[in-house]
């Protein structure tokens, strides 16, 4: 498999609260790694030249040499700063991908599929609403840039948003709490 085309990044969102989960949810053991881990290997797997991380001031998290590490002083404000300053550092790309740090079973195949895809592309949750992992062209980069709070990405869905359906539903396991995450380590 070629990999994405080289104007196509991806931004993993690791700057999250922790709130429901009551601490360092990210640096949490999920199957002997950080959580974290998991997505970032499934996007270094997917063949992404640019990769961008997005964390919290107070992060934990040590990327590997590959990642371009974004620092989110507004972390705390919410999901839309850090998408804001993900797209603000990769905004040279023609495309990105984000995905949310805490989805540990989100295949290289389903970022692949974003990566290739033209104009703003979703991921279908299982409730049919249109979720992330998800991707746009820079056409949309500009309405990225002004998230902000907890408001995401999905905001731009439109009811006729174009969605991805997952490969199956255990790809969408999104941590947010421990008794989350321990069910999925028991798994």
């Amino acid at each position: 498999m070629k990999p994405p085309d080289p104007g196509v990044a991806l931004i993993l969102l690791a700057a999250g609260r922790s709130e429901r989960f009551g601490g360092d949810k990210l640096s949490a053991i999920f199957k002997g790694q950080p959580l974290w881990t998991w997505a970032a290997q499934a996007a270094e797997e997917a063949g992404f030249r640019d990769l961008y991380i997005v964390t919290s001031p107070r992060s934990s998290i040590k990327p590997g040499a590959r990642w371009n590490c974004v620092v989110n002083a507004e972390a705390e404000r919410g999901m839309g700063t850090s998408i804001a300053a993900g797209i603000a550092a990769a905004q040279v790309h023609d495309r990105v991908v984000i995905a949310l740090a805490d989805m540990p079973r989100v295949p290289p195949s389903h970022l692949r599929a974003l990566a290739d895809a033209t104009g703003s592309l979703f991921t279908r949750q299982p409730d049919g609403m249109a979720g992330c992992p998800a991707g746009f062209d820079k056409s949309a980069f500009e309405d990225l840039r002004q998230l902000d709070g907890d408001r995401g990405a999905r905001i731009l869905a439109s009811r006729d948003a174009a969605m991805i359906a997952p490969a199956n539903a255990d790809m969408l396991v999104d941590i947010d709490r421990k008794t989350e995450l321990d069910a999925e380590n028991a798994r």
